[in-house]
């Protein structure tokens, strides 16, 4: 137990890191999360305020509160009380993970090797699905499905936008020990798998992903940034033109994307698999129930409320779709105003954590992942679902990390330095 309290040693970085390990296969990397906030209760238990109200824990925390305190309003009166309340009941358990991340990762040499693993397992990532879309299957037997799935199976399509908002800490990482043939290649690798795997919500995160980390990478280099971006545009280009002529499933793609540039709402909605529909009828839930909203997870029994006859939206059992498929109306319907008002400040802070941060590469590339994710013209998957709110705040916990403080007994604050046989 004092290993896993102890950030120079591997223990704590290998929990933190397990937690990317187990992503592909279903609710497992819950047991981490688990493990790490039963760790960090602990660390409240023992230090108090000191844990979460100093330095980069104070930041986390007032993040933690703008999201979890509208999902705890919503309760109440939700339409779907007991998932709106178990919800709301359970999300903490992201905090107190957080809160021993934060404390965990406050050494350079745990972020170094955070970095490291991280980075080298998703390579690995994108080894597999490369394998796949070559072979016809993965190194775990997994046949090449609908779309580029790799390690995450045939039904579960979440490898291009796991790895679209991740593959910054590939390139920080190859930037800095490899040669830049090798960063080149990393980044088509990781390109060419969020291209394959067919979600146009990968590719846009994954473009912003791109030009923010371009940008910075070249005023690393002292060059300006267009040397870098245009040539990075005309890959882009080229490999989306050869991979629309060799992969069916690709083309379909962007054939139903291309039927928007007639800017109609029938060919918008189309574009967008009835989107323009689902948005509709989102700002109508928001329209009855402005304050706090549907509940936190009951937009699929409040769309029903709402819904035309024929609604594409509508299943047999009489429930409607999950969440909204965009962060403001899926915030908007479900916690309301409040919620809106607590994501807009949730934005103000997590904007003013990125001052600086380019100086501290596990930090930069955490914050870039999470803002990817979170760019609010996005259609986004749920916010509020267990998957994404791990993730988002596995990142957002690593960010915080960077106002370290030194309330840990005899450890002083450290600046980064670059790793040797970490």
């Amino acid at each position: 137990m004092k290993s896993l309290f102890h950030p120079a040693t591997w223990p704590p970085v290998v929990l933190a890191w397990s937690f990317l390990l187990l992503l592909p296969f279903g609710r497992s990397s819950e047991l981490p999360v688990f493990i790490m906030a039963i760790l960090g209760g602990i660390l409240i238990w023992r230090h108090g305020k000191q844990v979460v109200w100093e330095g980069g824990a104070r930041t986390f925390s007032l993040l933690f509160l703008c999201i979890w305190i509208p999902m705890a309003l919503s309760v109440p009166d939700s339409i779907w009380f007991t998932k709106s309340l178990s919800t709301a009941l359970t999300y903490p358990r992201i905090y107190f993970a957080g809160i021993y991340l934060i404390w965990m990762l406050h050494e350079d040499r745990a972020r170094q090797r955070l970095l490291k693993l991280s980075a080298w397992l998703l390579l690995f990532w994108t080894l597999d699905a490369l394998i796949q879309a070559a072979v016809g299957y993965d190194l775990l037997g997994y046949a090449y499905p609908e779309r580029l799935n790799g390690l995450y199976g045939p039904h579960d399509w979440k490898l291009g936008l796991t790895l679209a908002m991740l593959s910054p800490i590939v390139w920080e990482y190859v930037s800095r020990h490899g040669a830049k043939w090798q960063l080149a290649l990393a980044w088509l690798g990781t390109a060419t798998v969020v291209l394959l795997a067919s979600n146009r919500e990968s590719w846009i995160v994954f473009a912003i992903a791109t030009l923010m980390w371009s940008w910075v990478y070249a005023r690393r280099l002292g060059l300006h940034p267009a040397r870098l971006l245009i040539p990075i545009v005309l890959i882009v280009v080229v490999a989306g033109f050869g991979t629309y002529q060799l992969n069916l499933k690709f083309a379909q793609r962007m054939n139903q994307s291309i039927e928007a540039m007639d800017f109609s709402y029938e060919g918008l909605n189309a574009a967008s698999s009835q989107r323009l529909h689902l948005w509709r009828n989102a700002l109508t839930v928001l329209e009855h129930y402005p304050v706090n909203g549907a509940g936190v997870r009951s937009y699929r029994y409040a769309y029903p409320q709402f819904a035309e006859a024929g609604d594409p939206f509508l299943s047999p059992d009489g429930t409607g779709q999950i969440y909204a498929h965009q962060l403001l109306l899926e915030v908007g319907s479900e916690t309301g105003l409040i919620g809106v008002a607590g994501l807009l400040v949730f934005f103000v802070l997590f904007i003013r954590a990125s001052r600086g941060i380019s100086d501290f590469p596990l930090a930069w590339v955490s914050w870039l992942g999470a803002f990817s994710w979170l760019f609010p013209l996005n259609t986004h998957s749920a916010l509020y679902s267990a998957y994404w709110s791990l993730l988002i705040w596995w990142l957002i916990a690593i960010v915080s990390v960077r106002h370290s403080y030194n309330w840990y007994p005899k450890t002083p604050r450290h600046t980064y330095v670059e790793p040797c046989g970490v």
